[in-house]
């Protein structure tokens, strides 16, 4: 701010002397030291047939002639001034632009806009939804393996199809500012995704004060393992960040996401279920100025997996600290992260500019896992206890020799009424023994993926109504299935886990077993937070996988807060072999409509419809005849309620 500082001083120094300059000529002629002076506040008399004097007490200020400032001294604080505010403006855009270095998290508040006053800020929602789903099995009988395309209802499954379901989350995001370079962030959801009605007083911790469930006159807290399969208080996320002089250092369980969030994706939104966790520390330098702008770097270090744990051997299980029972069988990773990004101030800022906002960058990350213990992972997983006789024992371990490199490009195009972002990503590694049996080695096995997506927006009628385009694609292979539950055909015994082979016509399965030409898996999967749809990607296949899809969409503001949207999705297969029918590509083309509500106060409803027409990629293999079976439509309403603070 040195141009400023000089632009004060000069007016500081100028505007007084030119004041006191033409104050000195304006000055009238002393008064007579013989004639009467008026006191200051009071008029004095005119002599008969004059005009009454004009009041020059302080009183009335109107009547002394306000200075005027030379030109030659008006000019120089003018162009002083002026240097100082665009020196204040490219300053300012440098610190908006480098506040992904203070807060590297994309889509969230940058830590430098935070409000630095407050100990403890807290944000999240409540949230409250209900579901009516009607034939999301498309009325198809089960796959050669055994499953159907979606749960049916338990009695008369063959001539009902409709489920209802409420459920709700209450989520708390606190943030503790220590102080305004130090503070501490947390996830914490109480009642998450809890079935409304699912823990009826009496049902699980028998009553004699109630003898059927419908008697029941309450609900009591979900436990996990004893009315539920999930505790009523779960802690998902606590990291903390530190500003430091050449960065942001962030360190604990953190959410990770990026880009568009194929890949990587945490789940922000009211009304997602999923959402990246990560064990992760990470440095976000301060931004480097190049000839393409100023750039961030993010370099990480992430602990996947650490393997067998072993309790604290001094107190019983629970107490204490656990520790890590052998490195050789953890799973870790490094990457880096390269961007250059506005925030989303920065790009309100060039929009009233008329300017236009383009951020991109890229992500990198290795990585790798030399052992395994397959017998502890297909068990409890819990910590042992170290005895050697063989009472807790956690089997022989397996070499995995799996590394795998991730890379993912992202940009975005932003304008007033247009935005275009695009992100692709691929992964290329291999799992050197697929095989949980130490005796008999299966592999190498390839790891060839690859999938893209990209939006458009064009806001209309003064961004009333938005006309929207999507697109994205995923590899996939003839294997049978499509590969989002590779551990569907797999059982555990003695320990051990074993994988069938996925058979022709089968939903869905592992993508390679012994007897394969080529070992490889190929079928790149969407992030299941990532939502395209309401049916067929969200509730049938769990994620984009396999298969490419078109989406136009139309967004109408009714009026401030209320909004209509609709959606045509059409979804086709890479390949046939993948697909129940073994056949036919084609999945299904599924119409979605919508209406929000979001008031000021933070108060949200929105009411969904969805309906799924299958294509014969969803049906049956040639020739196959089942009496009865014809696919028919899949219905999807989802209602909700949320109040977002």
């Amino acid at each position: 701010m040195s141009r400023l500082h000089a632009a004060l001083l000069a007016a500081s120094m100028l505007l007084p002397a030119a004041a006191l300059a033409q104050r000195a000529r304006a000055t009238p002629p002393k008064e007579d030291p013989e004639k009467p002076s008026a006191k200051s506040g009071e008029a004095t008399e005119a002599p008969p047939g004059t005009s009454a004097p004009v009041d020059t007490s302080p009183l009335a200020p109107a009547a002394t002639p306000a200075p005027e400032l030379d030109p030659a001294v008006r000019e120089v604080v003018r162009r002083e001034v002026e240097k100082a505010k665009e020196e204040m403006r490219d300053e300012m855009r440098a610190e908006i632009q480098g506040a992904q270095s203070a807060r590297e998290f994309m889509e969230t508040t940058a830590a430098g806009e935070r409000p630095k006053l407050e100990f403890l800020q807290v944000d999240g929602y409540l949230r409250v939804r209900g579901d009516l789903l009607d034939n999301l099995d498309l009325h198809r009988g089960a796959d050669p393996s055994g499953f159907f395309l979606y749960p049916r209802p338990l009695r008369d499954s063959d001539n009902r199809g409709t489920l209802t379901s409420g459920n709700m989350r209450f989520r708390l995001e606190p943030t503790l500012n220590v102080s305004e370079q130090v503070r501490v962030l947390a996830q914490v959801d109480l009642l998450d995704n809890m079935v409304l009605g699912s823990t009826p007083q009496g049902l699980f911790a028998r009553s004699d004060g109630v003898q059927f469930p419908f008697d029941a006159r309450g609900q009591v807290p979900s436990s996990d393992g004893v009315n539920a399969d999930r505790n009523s208080i779960v802690v998902k996320r606590a990291w903390g960040e530190v500003q430091t002089p050449v960065g942001l250092l962030s360190f604990g369980r953190m959410p990770s996401s990026w880009g568009l969030g194929i890949l990587a994706n945490a789940g922000g939104g009211i009304d997602d279920d999923y959402g990246d966790s990560v064990d992760r520390l990470q440095f976000a330098l301060t931004p480097l100025k190049t000839p393409v702008g100023p750039i961030v770097l993010v370099p990480m270090y992430e602990i996947v997996a650490t393997g067998v744990t072993s309790q604290d051997q001094n107190v019983a299980r629970g107490l204490g600290q656990p520790f890590d029972r052998d490195t050789a069988d953890d799973a870790k990773a490094i990457g880096i992260k390269i961007v250059r990004m506005d925030t989303d101030e920065e790009v309100k800022r060039r929009f009233e500019r008329d300017e236009a906002s383009f951020s991109y960058g890229a992500w990198y990350m290795f990585k790798q896992q030399s052992y395994e213990f397959p017998q502890w992972v297909s068990s409890t997983a819990v910590p042992s206890t170290g005895q050697s006789d063989g009472s807790d024992s956690v089997g022989s371990a397996v070499r995995r020799d799996a590394h795998a490199h991730t890379a993912d490009l992202w940009w975005r195009y932003q304008t007033k009424r247009f935005r275009l972002e695009t992100e692709l990503t691929g992964v290329i590694g291999q799992i050197g023994n697929a095989s949980n049996d130490p005796a008999d080695p299966l592999g190498p096995v390839l790891l060839r993926q690859f999938g893209g997506a990209t939006q458009a927006a064009w806001k209309l009628l003064n961004g009333k109504l938005t006309l929207g385009g999507e697109a994205g694609f995923a590899s996939g292979d003839t294997n049978s299935g499509f590969g989002n539950r590779p551990g569907r055909n797999c059982s555990t015994s003695s320990g051990v886990t074993t994988c069938a082979t996925t058979q022709r016509g089968d939903i869905d399965g592992s993508q390679f077993a012994p007897g394969d030409r080529v070992l490889d898996v190929r079928n790149f999967r969407f992030n299941p937070a990532y939502r395209v749809d309401l049916i067929l990607w969200r509730e049938i296949l769990r994620g984009v996988t396999d298969a490419f899809y078109v989406k136009p969409s139309a967004r109408y503001e009714i009026f401030e807060g209320l909004a209509a949207e609709a959606a045509i999705v059409y979804s086709q297969a890479m390949y046939a072999g993948s697909t129940p029918s073994t056949a036919y590509a084609p999945l299904g083309v599924e119409f979605d409509l919508g209406l929000s509500y979001k008031s000021d106060d933070g108060f949200i409803a929105f009411l969904n419809y969805g309906l799924l027409q299958p294509l014969d990629g969803l049906g049956y293999p040639p020739g196959q005849s089942v009496s009865g079976r014809d696919l028919t439509r899949g219905h999807a309403l989802r209602s909700g309620l949320a109040i977002k603070f």
